[in-house]
């Protein structure tokens, strides 16, 4: 899964400047169709990227790769991916909110 390296990447970043996601503790998980999951968990000021579902996640995405990643990329916003049917949030849309928040607080891929 080609996304997996830029998310890993991402998290990388987070984990070394952890200020933006130092109070954030949530699994987000990631359905990119066709059975294939990842899986962001944030806590305790570092985040943890695993495959499949091995948490329970408090907000599943539900989108394409390149959608994953033009969102990464801050070439579009969740709220524009969503309209457009682009995107499904099933759980916690405060948790979706918050995530929208901190890709903004690190660097474009």
């Amino acid at each position: 899964m080609a996304i997996r390296d830029d998310i890993e990447r991402l998290v990388a970043r987070m984990n070394a400047n952890p200020g933006p996601i130092r109070t954030l503790n949530a699994v987000y998980q990631f359905d990119f169709g066709e059975g294939r999951l990842l899986q962001v968990r944030f806590h305790g000021g570092q985040a943890e990227l695993a495959d499949g579902a091995p948490n329970a996640a408090d907000c599943k995405l539900t989108l394409s790769e390149a959608t994953l990643l033009r969102l990464m990329r801050k070439q579009v916003n969740a709220m524009q991916v969503y309209t457009a049917g682009e995107l499904k949030v099933e759980g916690r849309l405060t948790a979706a909110f918050r995530l929208q928040e901190v890709l903004k607080a690190y660097p474009s891929l």
